[in-house]
Formats: C-alpha cells, sequence, structure tokens
C-alpha cells in the first residue's frame, strides 16, 4: 500500500496573502513557500541563525522527493485590493526638519503597497509526498520534519499564522482529507515552485548574503533564489482544456499582417478552404471517407440537425450520443487584446481540434505551415498581397484566451442556438443550451448583455437605429438567430482552460471568450 508523508497546515484566520513569481495572489501555496517556511521553523527549533545542520539531512531526503499532492480548501481571490501605506525607512529626515522648527510630516515618506488577499472557504492546505516503500529507513528524517513543521507559526506573510504537523498516512487516509486535490505534471494549469535537489543551500547561501548585504565597500545585492523548479498543478476536477495550435498572419517580407475584426469571418473561411484542400490532397491515415467532410470542413452526418431549437435540436444530441458525438476543427481569429490601448485587428488565427485529437491537430497544421491565404470573394484584402500563416509557439495576445480562468468574458457575441423573442426567461434558456453543445463544463453562473465587456469589441446588436446592418459579419444561416455578450462564472474557485468558444458560429470564432483571473491579473485596461 502506498504510503505518504503528509504535511498538513491549518491557517488561523481566514486569509493568505502569498504571491506568486508575477506578483499575484497565490493558491494554493506552492510545495517551495511550505520548504521556506519549514526551513525558517527548523532554523528557529534548534536556534540555528546563520546555518542549518541539525535538520539539513532531513531537508535534504525531502529535496529528492517528488513533486507533492496537494489537498486545499476552496479560496477566492479578492478582486478589489486595498491599499497599505508602508512608512520609508527615513526618520531621519524629518527629524532633522523637526529639530529646526520644520512642519514634514512623516506620512510624505511613505510607499504605497495594494495588497490582495485570497480569501479561504476553509482553513486548511496538505501536502502529500509519495515515499518509498523502505521510508521506515528514513524514520529519523521524519522525526526531523515532524518536529519541524510542529514549530511552524507563518505560511506567507507575517499575519498568515498558522499551526501545522507531519505524519506518514496511507492512500487511503489521504482520500478523507477534506479539499480539492491539486495534482503535479500537468500539461497546463497553475505553475506552482517546488523545491529541488541544492534548493536549502541556495536558501542559506541567499540567508548568507543578506547577513552580509552591508559591507565596508557599502550595500550590497542580495541575489534571487535559483534552485528551485517550476510544476504546473491542476485540480482533479477541471476539464482537459482542448488543444490548440496558433498562427501569426505575416506578409511576404516578414512584417504582421492586420484584418479588420469586424470581418474575422472571412479570415475563418480562407483558413478553413485550406485544410480542406491540404487534406484532401493529402488526408492522414486510418480516417474514414468522409473525415474531410465532417471533421475538417465540419458538415453534418444526413440527419443531423444544428443550430435550432425544440425537437429537432432534442433529436440532434440524441444522434450525437448515439454515434460519440459529431467532431470538427475549429479555425478562430483571435482579435488582439491585452492593453487598454490595443488595436483588436486579426493579426493570429488559432486551429482548435476535440479533446484527444492532439495527433490529428498536429497532422494538419503542420500542412498549413507555410501556406498562403486565398481570397474567396477576390477583394478581402484589396490590393495587398495575402497573408501568410507562420506557426507560433508562445504568444502573449494568445494566452489571454487559453490560460486557466475562473471568469470567462466574450469578445466576439455568443450567437444563440435560436430567437429569443426578446424574453428573458427563453435566453436564459438558450444560453444553457449553447453552453451544453459547447461542452462547457458546470457548475457556473452567467449573466448575458448585448454590449461587450470590452470596449473595442462590437455590440451583439444587428442593426442600428437606422435599420442599417452593423457589429460583426455573420454568415446567412446565423442572421436570424439571437446573439449576446456573455460572461461566464466558474463555481468554487474552479479554473478551466481555454480556448473557450461558445454558441452557434463557435467553429469560426463566434462567442470567443477571454480569460480573466480577479486578484491574478493586476489589472484589466481593456475593460469597460
Amino acid at each position: 500500500m502506498a504510503s505518504y508523508l503528509h504535511i498538513g497546515i491549518r491557517f488561523l484566520a481566514p486569509y493568505s496573502h502569498g504571491r506568486n513569481g508575477d506578483g499575484g495572489p497565490e493558491w494554493p501555496p506552492s510545495p517551495l513557500r511550505m520548504f521556506q517556511a519549514m526551513v525558517a521553523a527548523a532554523a528557529g527549533r534548534w536556534n540555528e541563525r546563520e546555518r542549518l545542520v541539525y535538520a539539513a539531512p532531513a531537508f535534504g531526503w525531502l529535496e529528492t522527493l517528488p513533486p507533492p499532492e496537494i489537498v486545499a480548501c476552496a479560496a477566492k481571490p479578492s478582486e478589489r485590493p486595498y491599499r497599505l501605506y508602508v512608512p520609508d525607512n527615513v526618520g531621519d529626515v524629518p527629524a532633522k526638519s523637526w529639530s529646526r522648527g520644520g512642519k514634514v510630516s512623516i506620512a510624505d515618506y511613505r510607499t504605497e503597497k495594494d495588497v490582495r488577499p485570497v480569501h479561504l472557504d476553509g482553513d486548511s492546505v496538505h501536502y502529500l509526498y509519495r515515499i518509498p516503500d523502505d521510508w521506515a529507513g528514513r524514520q529519523d528524517f521524519i522525526d526531523v520534519l515532524k518536529v519541524t513543521a510542529r514549530s511552524m507559526t507563518h505560511l506567507g506573510w507575517g499575519v498568515d499564522m498558522v499551526a501545522a504537523d507531519a505524519a506518514v498516512i496511507t492512500g487511503e487516509q489521504t482520500a478523507a482529507l477534506p479539499g480539492h486535490r491539486w495534482l503535479p505534471g500537468a500539461a497546463d494549469g497553475v505553475p506552482l515552485r517546488t523545491p529541488k535537489r541544492g534548493t536549502l543551500d541556495d536558501l542559506m547561501r541567499k540567508h548568507a548574503a543578506f547577513l552580509g548585504r552591508i559591507a565596508e565597500e557599502g550595500f550590497l545585492l542580495v541575489p534571487q533564489l535559483r534552485a528551485f523548479d517550476t510544476v504546473h498543478y491542476r485540480r482533479q476536477d477541471t476539464p482537459p482544456g482542448r488543444p490548440y495550435r496558433v498562427f501569426d498572419l505575416r506578409t511576404a517580407d516578414g512584417s504582421r499582417f492586420r484584418y479588420p475584426h469586424r470581418r474575422f469571418l472571412h479570415i475563418a473561411a480562407m483558413v478553413r478552404h485550406l485544410a480542406i484542400e491540404a487534406m484532401k490532397a493529402h488526408p492522414p491515415r486510418d480516417v474514414g471517407q468522409d473525415w474531410v467532410e465532417t471533421y475538417v470542413a465540419g458538415h453534418r452526418r444526413t440527419g443531423e440537425v444544428h443550430g435550432t431549437t425544440g425537437k429537432a435540436t432534442e433529436q440532434n444530441e440524441r444522434h450525437q450520443v448515439q454515434n460519440g458525438g459529431h467532431r470538427q476543427l475549429s479555425y478562430v481569429p483571435i482579435p488582439s487584446v491585452g492593453h487598454e490601448h490595443a488595436d483588436p485587428g486579426i493579426r493570429r488565427v488559432m486551429l482548435i481540434a476535440p479533446v484527444g485529437d492532439d495527433k490529428l491537430l498536429d497532422y494538419v497544421a503542420r500542412r498549413l505551415a507555410g501556406q498562403v491565404l486565398v481570397p474567396l470573394r477576390g477583394d478581402e484584402f484589396g490590393m495587398s498581397d495575402p497573408p501568410i500563416l507562420v506557426p507560433v509557439q508562445h504568444d502573449n495576445v494568445a494566452r489571454f484566451y487559453t490560460r486557466p480562468a475562473n471568469v470567462w468574458h466574450s469578445f466576439t457575441p455568443v450567437i444563440l442556438p435560436g430567437h429569443d423573442d426578446h424574453k428573458p426567461d427563453k435566453t436564459r434558456a438558450l444560453i444553457l443550451r449553447a453552453l451544453a453543445q459547447s461542452d462547457v463544463p458546470a457548475p457556473c453562473e452567467f449573466e448575458w448583455s448585448k454590449l461587450s465587456w470590452f470596449r473595442q469589441s462590437y455590440s451583439a446588436h444587428k442593426f442600428d437605429r437606422q435599420g442599417r446592418p452593423q457589429g460583426y459579419v455573420r454568415p446567412g444561416h446565423l442572421l436570424t438567430q439571437t446573439a449576446v455578450h456573455l460572461t461566464i462564472r466558474f463555481k468554487d474557485g474552479l479554473e478551466v482552460p481555454g480556448p473557450l468558444t461558445i454558441g452557434a458560429g463557435r467553429h469560426w470564432g463566434f462567442g470567443l471568450m477571454v480569460g480573466y483571473r480577479p486578484g491574478k491579473d493586476r489589472s484589466a485596461p481593456e475593460a469597460r
């Protein structure tokens, strides 16, 4: 039976102030944060203020263990920070003024500090290290770590007071621990810092540098901690994200190409056309005869109905369940976001596949790389040359659409599967159906509006007051259906990975959601 070294920590107040490497709130607390708190507790317990000796072998053993699983209570970062004013260490300056009869205020010498605590719905976090079967031979290390854990008083800031303990427990006992389970080694998820071989030595090196920072030659900089790993953790109940590949639109000279975001549908159609032609010429092995027609082109098989309401939709949903569901590629142009003055023009396009279809996605993406878009109407690019699809690995704009987030806002309107007749109850029912059709994981809360959360996005209205068409260009078969802008909030603090596209037209870029993480994004300047 598997055994685990369990380090359990209980917060004495319902908040935590720990920050991650980007300066945002961190939950759950990283294994490195816990390791550092344990090192500080050991230094105090055995009065080794400059260098650990007694507990060093136990920490060296702990460094060799794989990253732990974490079981943590639910938590919600503050949406709005509160501000502290920290006095600068220049008390002699106003004191000299006061001695001469001056009226300088100490309040003029302070630094503003915005604080975003994490509010806890519970009080505990548990670190579970899988230990070897011969762990009894390391009982002396475990005893030292147990005493160290019981000596901990803080985890994070000084106000984050805790009580802790350590013990060896079984797998059955770990299953009974309350809270959400976070698993290490995910492809995406929350990046948390973890200790590795050499972390303790690096901490002691940094501490020695801090103690000697004031020298005869002046103030010496303290080097940053370097010996640690970053491991992505995923909450066990988080659904897997859909695989995606991002392409830049580039001109022949390598500069970035821009297309008006109001007409993003044209870009989606041209990329789809390229994919169809490439797969007709060189289809992958072991696919059906209608694979290009259904998977690449997105056409439904005979008998499938899409984008309607009532009995036809119910029959379609039953048919999809019986036949494993309709699976197809999505061709999603992505507007630029992330800054107050960001121009939302289309400079990138994302190819998205159903969950589990990474190999098929790679096959199609490799054959699209370097392809030149072909105008379908003939006038899409005017006098400019068509752009080239250039694959990119990491993109600062695409991450707003793909990173895990608890709150999601639509940039392009969500086209609902029917018309709501201007009745809120019917709108809600259609949104629920759109969420189900788009495989959006429950439970979540939502709200809708005709106006976008983003300043530079178009509204969901089809016509202006003079009856003229406005907003994003839609395909003809979706013109009669209601469109709204949607905000989704997942419950229990669940952060769902993107990309998320919702509603009819989601395979061409409608209903494209942008992830926003309250308390983790320092600001949302692009929002209304």
